[in-house]
């Protein structure tokens, strides 16, 4: 169940998959749209509570920052749980950086995104 495959849109449920095409072009407006409002989202070990205070978070860096995100491989390592691996690159310090986004689903609702090194 844990194998990682080549990135498809068709692996992932259709709230992640929307979620991510808004994240990738730094849409985060439309993006966050995709969270409920009591989402846990934890980027890098800071623990962000909410839909608001994600979009400030994550808007801030859009604003600051030009990136380009490519979307590598995806897995479920759990029932509810999708992996989503992903390489950064831009003007932010160090200029690359690969990325794993987990999203943990509840009643086919984003409960929690993590994303880590």
């Amino acid at each position: 169940m844990n194998d990682k495959i080549a990135f498809a849109w068709d692996d992932l449920p259709e709230v992640v998959a929307n979620y991510l095409r808004a994240h990738v072009v730094q849409d985060f407006a439309t993006a966050t749209r995709y969270l409920p409002e009591d989402v846990t989202v934890i980027d890098n070990g800071e623990v962000l509570e909410g839909r608001d205070e994600t979009f400030k978070v994550f808007d801030k860096s859009a604003n600051d920052y030009e990136v380009e995100t490519t979307l590598i491989s995806t897995s479920r390592p759990a029932d509810d749980v999708w992996e989503v691996d992903t390489h950064l690159s831009g003007n932010f310090p160090g200029g690359e950086v690969d990325l794993r986004m987990l999203f943990t689903l509840a009643s086919g609702v984003i409960q929690k995104l993590e994303i880590t090194i």
